[in-house]
């Protein structure tokens, strides 16, 4: 037998073994779940995606005021919240994501005592954009974006109220704020313009003159503040301690003289 005969031979075996070896291989791989497809490389296939790319999302847990709603409503839902006040989740949300946070109490709060408990005067149901219009703290913006740069000074929303009346809805503000007059007032200068009034004016002409309860009665400061200054201050905020004053500095020890 030639030398060529012999190359020819060796080619041939090789083949076969190489082929017998990979069909081996092939039947020790374990086969894929069923709806999935192999991945590149022999990779295992990952699992059927949702909408956009997305796997099945975890059902909703810890969930309170909006206890009832599907999955998909829920992501509705906190969607609306991101963008009426222009932020992200993790604005409320903190690992693990169903975790209790205190701006998750404010927002229960809202949604409870405000977007469900009350409605334009149209009959129009009231959302979390109406107020804060892309703004977490719409009170410290808002009531000051048409009174920057102008003098005003008097009565306003009140103008034309006769004086008895007036001071039957001032007493009703102190009263349901739990404050007194020089929470909003300068002193006795009734007229000086304040921050106070400002924010005042405001809550009157987008709240209680623009909202109704859910049964159509009117809407009140004491509604929502109940002799509370800020409405919000009775969910139970974390404290911050205070920080430990720093050491005062040793002086050196002076040597006896």
């Amino acid at each position: 037998m030639n030398l060529k005969r012999v190359a020819q031979l060796y080619t041939v075996v090789g083949a076969a073994a190489l082929a017998i070896v990979s069909v081996t291989h092939a039947g020790q791989q374990p086969a894929a779940p069923a709806g999935q497809q192999p991945g590149p490389a022999g990779q295992q296939g990952q699992p059927p995606q949702g909408p956009g790319g997305q796997g099945q999302r975890p059902t909703p847990k810890n969930l309170q005021v909006l206890k009832g709603l599907e999955g998909s409503q829920v992501l509705r839902t906190m969607q609306g919240f991101t963008t009426a006040l222009g932020v992200e989740c993790n604005f409320c949300h903190h690992p693990p994501f169903d975790a209790d946070t205190p701006r998750k109490d404010v927002a229960r709060l809202m949604i409870r005592d405000y977007t469900m408990a009350l409605k334009h005067k149209d009959g129009s149901e009231l959302t979390c954009n109406d107020c804060h219009k892309g703004q977490p703290n719409f009170l410290r913006t808002r009531p000051f974006e048409n009174v920057i740069g102008k003098s005003s000074s008097g009565l306003q929303v009140l103008k034309g109220v006769p004086e008895e009346r007036l001071t039957q809805i001032m007493t009703a503000f102190t009263k349901a704020l739990g404050v007194d007059c020089a929470y909003c007032h300068k002193g006795d200068d009734f007229d000086t313009e304040t921050p106070r009034k400002q924010i005042a004016r405001f809550m009157m002409t987008e709240f209680s003159q623009a909202l109704v309860k859910k049964d159509g009665s009117p809407v009140s400061c004491s509604d929502c503040h109940q002799g509370r200054p800020r409405p919000l201050a009775v969910l139970p905020f974390p404290r911050r301690e205070p920080r430990p004053a720093p050491a005062a500095a040793e002086q050196p020890k002076k040597s006896g003289v």
